[in-house]
């Protein structure tokens, strides 16, 4: 399958690009920094600039698109543009997709729309249906995201998944993430107390790409137990005394559920 990965030089996309060419698919990564997998065709493109977007799209003659470029967190750039560009980017990113009759898509979301890092969760497992309450620009970028996917599912029947990323991390930061979180679990509660592998996220990515028939919508693809190995209704119970602990959250699962994932793509 041709595949185009928008954000390819990112702290993501690169290990989707790697993800995607170990699985033999055609990959063309897209990215406002040079390309940073060996082998793999690298194109200049501004996201926020419909044309460049249009014309990379054709010149890969992609079948499916993991979209994976914005501004990944708040601070980078002045917030009108973490939001701006964001939006604009992905809405041209579908467009063009819709136009070019691309219609697998796979979008980077964010875990942040829940909230949890100024509000309690209102109950665990966080499934997709938890009310989504962004606190910063970033946030409410991706919202708008998952929004314009709606949009785009409904008008041109496109199938776009929204992945609600939590904690992803690079192999070598993981030993320290879970000396942090041993040391003062209190500290670290708005991320659940859960990290992903960047190498599992991308997986998530390719397995979504070459699923069948898969429902369009929103996903949680983090690690599937805490870093503290402990009980994580107790966790909670803790730290959150006022969120409701609901069946399924069961020994060191991690309090973010990425059932529906699992259940649709094998993640």
């Amino acid at each position: 399958m041709r595949v185009l990965v928008t954000g390819g030089s990112g702290r993501i996309g690169r290990y989707v690009l790697q993800e995607m060419v170990q699985a033999g698919h055609t990959v063309t990564s897209v990215d406002i920094a040079p390309g940073m997998v060996q082998g793999v065709p690298a194109l200049l493109v501004d996201l926020t600039d419909a044309g460049q977007v249009y014309q990379a799209l054709a010149q890969s003659k992609a079948e499916a698109v993991v979209h994976m470029g914005a501004w990944a967190n708040d601070g980078h750039v002045p917030s009108t543009r973490t939001y701006g560009d964001n939006v604009r980017g992905t809405f041209n990113v579908f467009q063009a997709c819709a136009d070019l009759g691309i219609r697998r898509i796979v979008s980077a979301s964010s875990h942040q729309v829940y909230g949890t890092a100024w509000k309690a969760p209102l109950y665990v497992p966080i499934d997709e249906n938890h009310p989504l309450r962004p606190h910063a620009p970033y946030a409410l970028s991706k919202i708008v995201g998952e929004q314009a996917a709606d949009y785009f599912i409904a008008r041109y029947g496109m199938n776009i998944l929204s992945f609600r990323l939590l904690g992803i991390r690079l192999p070598s930061a993981i030993d320290a993430e879970i000396e942090r979180n041993l040391q003062d679990p209190g500290a670290h509660k708005r991320l659940m107390w859960t990290r992903c592998d960047v190498r599992d996220a991308a997986l998530a990515c390719r397995l979504a790409v070459e699923a069948g028939t898969v429902p369009p919508g929103p996903y949680n693809i983090t690690g599937r137990l805490n870093l503290l190995d402990q009980d994580s209704a107790a966790l909670v119970a803790r730290h959150y005394p006022t969120t409701e602990i609901r069946d399924g959250l069961e020994g060191s699962l991690s309090p973010t559920s990425c059932a529906r994932a699992r259940e649709a793509f094998g993640y």
